[in-house]
């Protein structure tokens, strides 16, 4: 590398629901059975949104530090049952998450009779018997999922839509055992890279309460850097899963296109499902349970163990889309991630990446192409409501975009834009195996910085400056992680991305495995944590 390298002292969609993928991948043109397909927790239909009063679980002492893989061994030989780890993090959430409000209220007592039910799953499954959590953005039969937002829960409150069936990913995670014990909380209809939505109230960042935990798997990403679970269900239509898992300090990988039960697989099915966990295993030991295996386009992974990891070809790249240089403490975190993986034994080259200079302009078109169809169904639902009193600013304000776009010309213009982005690429992953960027732009800022009810085209100049980095792997389709490998004085977590050609999860994965080794990340607790 020619740049000279910094340490920074070893401190540590957009739609990604499948409401969102429908609506993206159809630009807004079926949102319809989207919605009715999205269901909604209201949380605190069963029992408040704050008050627990689950049963005393195993002490702290004997589960602090153990991820979803020592848990489910401890599971399978008989040293502790489901029904106690189901429990131990009951008494997780009501210990920390009044201070965060990453989990949404309810479902607890469901959640500990299910624990006994023989039908979730096998015992050797290697997550079975662990508690998860699931997002406010997902279709699960046990919950009123509601996107995050006062439209849904009004439809479902007056019965205009029914429950969902639960989705091929979620019960994937309960044929294999894992147990649901919640629903964490989202933005509206995952729409920002904050979650701040106005129907639940902001999550907080553990790690400073007066900062963003991120977005739109923000709530998953506070509850397991909190240490309320080790494993949180996340979905990334435009960074959804590495936002969170960069703000908090903990490690969250997108898979590729295609790549899980239910992803879409055509140009514009820009939104993956996977999870965020402290642990690089419980990663791979999710994506093992949840990888499609019929009829799929990628050859399965299977669980991706720790072994030797090749040398790698690294391509590093500092500046955004638009060629504007991060905060210093961001480019000071990923200069020293690829310092890291040179010691490691990786060749590591500075190089521009082929962007295309409308890259985040057609992407914000067709991202925006969705609100206009959320508006679309608000009206229909409910021709006298005042919009303003079901979606937030933010949402009107991007379907208002969208709507000057054209729905149908964004869509056009992605697939157009999309395709000639995977061409430029195709040369550059013939040089390299590994992308290296930061995550975002910045630190993790205050909450109300990018408050969906502050102005629009404020806002969406904060978060277009903020969400430069992630966005290009959604149109792409290609794995991206967010590695917790940098940290501010603070401290707050710095989240570096490695991103790969589609299909070399397990590539990403060893890497993850050997810089998890050389720079440990689990034993860091942030100051609000449940052990």
């Amino acid at each position: 590398m020619s740049r000279q390298h910094r340490n920074p002292g070893n401190r540590l969609e957009p739609f990604t629901a499948p409401t969102r993928r429908q609506l993206l991948e159809g630009a807004g043109l079926a949102l319809l059975g989207s919605l009715l397909g999205a269901g909604c927790a209201d949380p605190g239909r069963e029992g408040g949104t704050t008050t627990l009063s689950p049963p005393p679980g195993l002490g702290d002492a004997q589960l602090e530090g153990l991820d979803g893989v020592a848990l489910a061994d401890l599971v399978r030989r008989g040293e502790i049952t489901p029904m106690e780890l189901v429990d131990d993090a009951l008494q997780r959430i009501a210990a920390v998450n009044p201070r965060l409000n990453a989990v949404l209220a309810g479902l607890f007592d469901a959640a500990r009779a299910r624990a006994h039910a023989e039908t979730l799953g096998t015992a050797d499954g290697p997550l079975a018997g662990v508690p998860v959590l699931v997002k406010n953005l997902t279709e699960w039969s046990a919950a009123e999922i509601d996107s995050g937002s006062r439209l849904m829960r009004r439809a479902i409150d007056e019965g205009v839509v029914p429950l969902p069936a639960t989705s091929p990913l979620i019960a994937a995670m309960e044929a294999a055992g894992m147990r649901i014990v919640g629903v964490t909380n989202s933005p509206e209809f995952g729409l920002i890279d904050t979650t701040e939505p106005v129907l639940h109230g902001p999550t907080r960042n553990p790690w400073d309460l007066q900062r963003t935990a991120g977005g739109s798997s923000g709530g998953s990403g506070a509850a397991v850097a909190a240490g309320i679970v080790p494993i949180a269900h996340g979905n990334d239509g435009g960074g959804s899963i590495r936002i969170p898992a960069c703000r908090n300090g903990i490690f969250g990988l997108k898979p590729s296109r295609g790549r899980e039960l239910g992803g879409g697989e055509g140009t514009l099915a820009i939104s993956s499902d996977l999870c965020l966990s402290r642990s690089v295993r419980d990663t791979a030991a999710f994506l093992s349970v949840v990888e499609r295996r019929e009829a799929a386009a990628l050859a399965p992974l299977g669980m991706v163990q720790r072994g030797e990891a090749a040398p790698l070809r690294i391509a590093l790249s500092i500046a955004g889309p638009d060629g504007a240089a991060p905060h210093p403490q961001v480019e000071a975190a990923t200069v020293d991630a690829a310092a890291l993986c040179e010691e490691l034994g990786h060749r590591v080259d500075e190089a521009t990446l082929p962007f295309g200079a409308d890259l985040t302009d057609v992407f914000i078109g067709f991202w925006a192409s969705g609100a206009t169809a959320i508006v679309d169904q608000a009206r229909a639902w409910f021709p006298d409501a005042d919009l303003g009193e079901l979606l937030e600013p933010w949402t009107l304000g991007l379907a208002e975009l969208g709507r000057s776009r054209g729905v149908e010309a964004a869509a056009e213009r992605a697939i157009e834009a999309f395709g000639a982005l995977e061409q430029r690429f195709a040369s550059l992953w013939q040089s390299y195996d590994v992308i290296l960027t930061p995550v975002l732009s910045s630190p993790p800022y205050p909450i109300g910085h990018h408050d969906p009810t502050l102005d629009f085209d404020t806002v969406l100049a904060r978060v277009l400056r903020e969400v430069a980095y992630t966005p290009v792997h959604n149109a792409l389709g290609t794995p991206a992680m967010s590695v917790p490998l940098g940290w501010t004085g603070d401290p707050l977590p710095i989240g570096v991305q490695f991103a790969a050609r589609r299909g070399a999860e397990a590539t990403l994965l060893q890497l993850a495995y050997q810089l998890e080794e050389a720079r440990p990340w689990a034993s860091r607790r942030p100051p609000v944590h449940a052990g």
